[in-house]
């Protein structure tokens, strides 16, 4: 009996020593990328934090280079409803906005590059939170991922820049899509997004953290056709760890950030055979970081751009704080402990670039800017974006 056992006790540890040393490397992380340990990378341009007083919490961006204008989604209400983080603070919630950032001429002044987008015909009005977006530049549609308190869709605006205005158009809502997170178009009615949990924060809270910290393939990547205006077609093509970012890197190759896992997944997309069926996601290789993924972009010329997150236990504390240190009223009932916080408290950011002949190379890691949730670059003006998920401005260098 003992030889068996013997055996058994070696199968095991065998089949889980992979599990155990990949778990073991986010708690190595979490010693040395405490923002007071963080090895330092910035490689950046010229660079300058910009609307600090102005806008802050903007998740995602998108450039759109031939007007040399990016798309900015704010949500200050963040800091009090994030139904991926689970704070829910009670009391009035902030509607979340859209700004249009001018970026073409540097030496523009701050009041006349950055404009705020009209949103018209959106119902229910103030109850609007957005986490990833993706831009259909053909039909100038903006497709967000809107985390509503009456449930989560993707709601698409049709833009007109100049007039400085976004209309609703539809509302895109499905059983599978059960906690939008990020966007990728692969045309004008089809894109992928990602959920990225199961278990939600409402459903149980000690769940949802299990399947963050224990790298659960929960997560999904949806395949969605709107091609029919009265019917939505959505279908699982992927299973994911916190499936976070997700974006096109050419025709037959989507990547998916986990952050789980701390990397990026790169899957090869085959199409089915009959007409109108979804692709399937074959899984070929993946990115390994230095932090936790959150969004995902792609240049013009190539290069897959990333940001994310060093250090989760900062990013929480830092996170759960603000909707204490950005209200004058809040931080006035604090205790000293929390007014301290405010004052000195630091979440790291970390923003990167690949290419296959390349590889990876860090832009930045660091904390003089928090919290980085996405970066975007347009190589002709040489022009970069880093947004915040909990940021006071956006950070943009210039080469």
């Amino acid at each position: 009996m003992a030889p068996y056992r013997t055996a058994l006790t070696i199968v095991v540890l065998a089949l889980l020593a992979p599990f155990l040393y990949d778990r073991s490397q986010v708690l190595v992380g979490f010693y040395k990328n405490n923002p007071i340990r963080l090895s330092k990378v910035n490689a950046l341009g010229q660079q300058d934090i910009k609307f600090a007083d102005k806008i802050r919490s903007c998740e995602d961006a998108i450039i759109i280079e031939s007007a040399g204008v990016a798309i900015l989604p704010c949500d200050a209400g963040r800091e009090r409803w994030n139904t991926v983080m689970g704070f829910f603070v009670p009391g009035p919630v902030p509607r979340g906005e859209l700004y249009l950032y001018d970026y073409k001429n540097a030496a523009a002044p701050d009041s006349e590059s950055l404009k705020r987008l009209e949103v018209i015909d959106y119902a229910p009005g103030d109850d609007y939170h957005s986490l990833g977006v993706a831009f259909d530049e053909p039909t100038s549609t903006l497709f967000v991922a809107n985390h509503r308190h009456d449930g989560p869709r993707v709601d698409l605006f049709k833009l007109d820049l100049a007039a400085l205005k976004a209309t609703h158009i539809r509302s895109v809502a499905h059983p599978l899509i059960h906690g939008p997170n990020a966007i990728t178009l692969r045309n004008s009615n089809e894109f992928f997004v990602t959920n990225d949990h199961h278990f939600t924060w409402a459903q149980s809270r000690f769940l949802t953290q299990a399947e963050t910290y224990l790298a659960l393939p929960l997560g999904t990547v949806v395949h969605v056709d709107i091609s029919d205006p009265d019917t939505t077609k959505a279908t699982v093509v992927a299973r994911v760890p916190f499936a976070n970012g997700i974006e096109l890197v050419n025709k037959t190759t989507v990547a998916v950030a986990s952050s789980s896992k701390a990397q990026v997944n790169l899957y090869s997309i085959v199409d089915g055979e009959q007409s109108g069926s979804a692709p399937a996601l074959t899984y070929s290789s993946a990115i390994k970081l230095p932090y936790h993924v959150d969004n995902l972009s792609l240049t013009s010329d190539g290069r897959l751009l990333m940001a994310g997150h060093p250090h989760l236990p900062s990013l929480t504390k830092y996170a759960a704080s603000r909707w204490i240190c950005n209200d004058a009223t809040e931080l006035a009932k604090a205790d000293g402990t929390m007014k301290e916080y405010c004052a000195t408290g630091q979440a790291a950011s970390g923003a990167s670039e690949w290419t296959e002949a390349g590889g990876l190379r860090h832009l930045y890691i660091d904390t003089e800017y928090p919290t980085s949730a996405s970066v975007n670059y347009d190589p002709d003006r040489k022009v970069g974006i880093i947004t915040g998920l909990y940021a006071k401005g956006i950070l943009v260098w210039r080469d």
